[in-house]
């Protein structure tokens, strides 16, 4: 795919936990373009979205680092960054 390729994939995430109705599911759209990816769960948004328009969670390459951007709060603007560099799996410690 070149990267100003857009394509949109669907599928359903469904409840994991045994304890919980089995019921629970929810409906994910993933976008990739431009070399980014985004998700947009059914019914969750973002504060400068329109019902049904935001993409909640992304990842990206920044400044040679990979991060995940993640809009958790329906009233802000402001996304929570989480670099995820340290989970590289070369900084493993060597526990011998």
């Amino acid at each position: 795919m070149k990267q100003t390729e857009k394509r949109i994939t669907e599928y359903t995430l469904k409840e994991q936990c045994a304890d919980s109705l089995p019921s629970a599911q929810i409906k994910v759209k993933i976008l990739s373009e431009g070399g980014q990816i985004w998700i947009q769960p059914d019914g969750f948004g973002e504060k400068c979205a329109a019902d049904g328009e935001g993409w909640s969670i992304g990842i990206e390459i920044w400044q040679g680092r990979l991060r995940l951007i993640v809009f958790d709060d329906i009233n802000s603007e402001d996304p929570q960054i989480i670099n995820l560099e340290n989970a590289k799996e070369t900084g493993r410690l060597n526990n011998d």
